[in-house]
């Protein structure tokens, strides 16, 4: 077997795992157990569950899946890009709601790196952003993606109920009210 599927193999057996139950009470061993794998394999492919959690999250939630290739975020593409990836935390909604409240912060580092990273990308498209510093648009992107991690997190806390357009509808508003918020404080 090739090292990548032995490691989606393990990062399997812990989404399958997280299906029934919560992240703290999963064992490396039962992890390794239900991989089919020995416990030194597992370590050799990652540190700790934390990192494999990081893994499973990247693997099932983050990237798109394998079957599709990926696609440059522009400014015409961001609403379905993210969309698309609201629609697959949804979709691993019960591996989400068993993992993050017990992953020590692993979600909202991963997710706020992501986040950050595709707003960056963003902003700096956009012309009248173009004469900003390139750390002032990367801290910029860091500060919108915490309050769009924090919508996504209020979602999941409120399992899932609102559909993925209207999570992306609450993160633009929340947005606009801000830059008004800002534009009026420039004026006075």
């Amino acid at each position: 077997m090739a090292a990548s599927e032995t490691k989606e193999r393990i990062a399997e057996a812990l989404a399958s795992l997280l299906n029934h139950n919560t992240f703290d009470k999963i064992t490396v061993r039962e992890i390794a157990d239900e991989a089919e794998v020995h416990r030194k394999t597992f370590y050799y492919y990652f540190a700790d569950k934390y990192e494999l959690l990081n893994f499973v999250y990247q693997h099932f939630i983050v990237e798109a899946p394998r079957h599709e290739q990926p696609v440059a975020l522009t400014l015409e593409n961001w609403r379905p890009a993210t969309i698309q990836l609201l629609e697959r935390i949804a979709d691993n909604s019960k591996i989400f709601l068993n993992a993050y409240p017990y992953d020590d912060g692993v979600w909202r580092q991963s997710m706020n790196e992501f986040v950050a990273s595709r707003l960056s990308i963003l902003l700096h498209a956009m012309p009248e952003y173009r004469y900003l510093k390139e750390d002032v648009i990367d801290t910029s992107a860091e500060f919108i993606a915490a309050g769009a991690l924090g919508i996504i997190n209020k979602w999941a806390n409120d399992n899932f109920t609102a559909s993925p357009r209207t999570v992306l509808d609450q993160m633009t508003t929340a947005n606009r009210l801000f830059n008004g918020i800002l534009d009026r404080w420039k004026l006075s």
